[in-house]
Order: C-alpha cells, then structure tokens, then sequence
C-alpha cells in the first residue's frame, strides 16, 4: 500500500517541472492524478508516463488565468476521478523587474498568474473536499517572500498573497478536517530554469550553463534543487503524515535560509 493509496489528486501546472515531480511521485504512492497543464501535449505525455508505470493518471488542458478553464477543469476531474482529496496548487510562473519599471499591466498579469489563480483553485476545490470529509490543499509559493529578492516585484508580491492565503483558509477550513499549507521552493533544476538561465547567458555572450554552473557551485550543499526535491515535501504534505500540519510555510531550499 502507498502512502497515498486511494487518494484523488489534483496538481496544477503537472506538464513539466515540479508539478510533473509531483504527479510521478503521487502516483507512485497509489494516487490517482489528475493533470492539469495549459499545454495539453505536456499533460498528456506526464498521464501517458505514469499509466505506462502502472499508475492512474488523465490529463486536463487548464489555463488557471481563466476562470472558466479552471473551474471547468476542476469540475471534470473530481467527476473522473468521484473526488478531489488531495490538491496542489502549483501552476505559476516568475518574472523580474522593479516597482519604477513594472507596467501595471504586467503587475495585474503576474498577481493573476500567481495568486488570483491559487485562490481560484481553492474556491473550486475545497467544495470536492468538504464532500469527501477533508484533504489536504497545497500552494505554491517561494523562499524568495521568505527573506528578502530584490528586482522582483511583482512575483514576490505575489508569493507573498499566497501566504496570506494559506493562513487564512487554514484558519476558515481546520475544522472541516482540510488542512492548508505553503510549499516555498529554492531554485529548481527545472526545464523553465534551465531555459531562463541559458537565454540570459547567451544575450550576455556567455556559453549557455554557466549562471547554472555558477548557481550549483555557490550553493553551500553543492547544487540547487531537483524537482524531486519539492515534491517530496508534497508527498508528505499530501499524506495522512501532515494530518496534524496547517498553516505552514515549508522553505525548501537546501538551506534554511
């Protein structure tokens, strides 16, 4: 029996990176995984990779910018999978840029991307977990809100909201047995990163890897994080372990700091 053994999951932005990490290991404990992703080829091929394993695993294209596209989503997959119990939250995506230089339009584009739609998520998803007698909803937020990032304004604004989510619904939802918490990840070793980090040094005129080979070696455990990393703590998060965890902010990266 897995540690997740007759759950029903949900994970948003599961195509690729954490998310994708997380639907691999949630299945590999006996959930059944609901794939949300706004590139339905993504969603599908991380459903294909799990049942391929053995597991359980549909695929959902969901833009959680979209109210409709969310709810809509939300909606299809409890009715596939007779339930949500468990959720993360964790589509998303980061950004720079200081509150002089921030166009508006880009600060509403990232709160909306970044918190509007974890909110959402919540609304559409804690109806499924009252049904089912509790849960466990998960967001994604950032070590970064957790210290201090400078040049990145709107994001960890954002990430910050989420927090303040994250308590609030835990305090409204404990008592119906569904706990909240916020996973804060590090840097990750994901494809979006790696992309990032790899545009940056060509415009530079640098070979592509060397901010990745600079941030591995600065790091004082010798790399940055994997996607496996986070997703563990969401494992246990999305466990029966947590039953006694709310409210928290998890950092997970590498450090404490």
């Amino acid at each position: 029996m897995g540690r997740l053994a007759g759950k029903r999951c949900l994970i948003t932005g599961a195509g690729s990176g954490l998310g994708k990490a997380g639907a691999r290991i949630f299945a590999r404990e006996g959930g059944a995984v609901a794939v949300l992703d706004l590139n339905g080829e993504a969603a599908r091929a991380t459903a294909k990779e799990i049942t391929d394993a053995g597991g359980r695993a549909l695929a959902f294209v969901c833009d959680v910018t979209d109210p409709g596209s969310l709810e809509h989503s939300i909606a299809e997959a409890a009715a596939s999978l007779g339930g949500i119990d468990v959720c993360w939250a964790n589509a998303g995506s980061g950004d720079g840029g200081n509150v002089v230089d921030t166009p508006l339009d880009h600060w509403e584009m990232i709160l909306r991307l970044n918190l509007t739609s974890m909110f959402l998520t919540a609304k559409h998803v804690i109806p499924f977990m009252l049904e089912a007698g509790g849960g466990s909803l998960m967001f994604t937020s950032s070590s970064g809100v957790l210290g201090s990032t400078p040049g990145v304004v709107s994001n960890m604004s954002a990430k910050g909201g989420v927090l303040g989510l994250t308590r609030q619904l835990s305090a409204e939802y404990v008592s119906k047995q569904i706990r909240v918490n916020a996973i804060c990840p590090g840097a990750n070793r994901t494809h979006a990163m790696i992309s990032s980090m790899d545009k940056r040094d060509i415009d530079a005129g640098r070979p592509a890897g060397t901010i990745m080979a600079s941030l591995d070696a600065n790091h004082p455990r010798g790399r940055i994080g994997e996607p496996d990393d986070v997703a563990n703590v969401a494992l246990f998060l999305a466990s029966d372990e947590s039953f006694w965890v709310s409210a928290q902010f998890i950092n997970v990266n590498g450090t404490g700091i």
